[in-house]
């Protein structure tokens, strides 16, 4: 029996066919929610079909679909209630699925489910686990002996809301100084584009053939990488904000393993070792013998398919 996997991140979808913790194959086109959630829903059903189609498949050989979506949900009313990411909120998008793939849905966060996912994929026997996924925004799960942790209203692990400087910058969340407004990846290809303008002669700059706008992850780890001092003091400035966050999580939770997910994980060790090194100075239990184990995510994003598509073993 195949299940169906389905990561709604803040700027792309991914629907993924999987076989026990195997994914078979995976379609990703881009979360629109401007026009409405029934047009969203419309598009992702597609991709369902298409990719059941291409790998000959019946609807009735899927045993259950799984789904992550940002923000704030209610797992009993299957609400998307809140997700400052996104154009849509107070959406039943649970039973908007249901009726039309006449299927059972089965709904949670997008970091949880990467989390669960990265749990099952890496075989973790962590007591404690907690994934940070840098994206749009940043998400957080946590998975306590075994189980996912969901809050009493399922709106736990929002630490990208968790303020670092009181008075500092608008998040759209309508906080100011959050976590995430300094330390996405977002906030990261932001800071880089800025520092490009402010440094035209550096290859930084070069690389984005002097338009600050086409500036991404990519560019930016690779002028890293190629020891350019512009993209090295803001990967300095990013790894110094990032462990002030995670430091703040290690503080309150003390887990045993730590993950750090998310597409800029994939240049995990530009950037992690800085952080590293903080978080060992910062942290209030530094004198333990006993830390937090800190490593970057394995699976990638199809950890966040794969924890949505196993959602029914919760």
């Amino acid at each position: 029996m195949y299940e169906i996997g389905i990561d709604m991140g803040g700027t792309h979808t991914a629907v993924g066919l999987v076989e026990g913790l195997a994914l078979k194959d995976r379609v990703e086109f881009a979360t629109d929610t401007e026009q409405g959630a029934e047009k969203y829903l419309e598009e992702l059903s597609a991709n369902i079909s298409a990719l059941l189609e291409k790998n000959g498949l019946r609807q009735e050989e899927i045993g259950s679909i799984g789904m992550g979506v940002p923000g704030s949900f209610n797992a009993q009313t299957g609400m998307i209630e809140y997700a400052n990411n996104l154009s849509i909120s107070d959406v039943p998008i649970r039973d908007m699925l249901e009726a039309k793939l006449r299927k059972k849905v089965l709904i949670d966060n997008d970091a949880n489910l990467a989390a669960w996912g990265e749990y099952l994929l890496s075989e973790s026997s962590a007591p404690s686990f907690i994934m940070v996924t840098l994206g749009t925004g940043i998400g957080c799960g946590i998975v306590l002996d075994g189980r996912l942790y969901r809050g009493v209203n399922f709106a736990e692990g929002e630490i990208g809301h968790m303020t670092i400087r009181y008075d500092g910058i608008d998040c759209n969340c309508g906080r100011k100084g959050c976590f995430e407004a300094y330390a996405s990846a977002s906030a990261l290809v932001r800071r880089a584009a800025q520092a490009a303008q402010e440094h035209p002669d550096s290859r930084l700059n070069a690389l984005t053939g002097g338009d600050a706008v086409r500036m991404n992850g990519r560019i930016f780890f690779q002028a890293v990488r190629e020891k350019d001092e512009t993209a090295m003091a803001v990967c300095g400035e990013y790894a110094q904000l990032l462990a002030e966050g995670l430091t703040n999580l290690i503080n309150l939770l003390q887990p045993a393993e730590l993950v750090i997910g998310g597409g800029i994980s994939g240049a995990a060790e530009l950037f992690l070792p800085q952080v590293q090194e903080r978080i060992a100075r910062m942290v209030y239990s530094r004198a333990s013998k006993v830390q937090t184990l800190l490593r970057p995510a394995r699976y990638g994003n199809d950890a966040g398919i794969v924890g949505a598509a196993r959602l029914g073993d919760l």
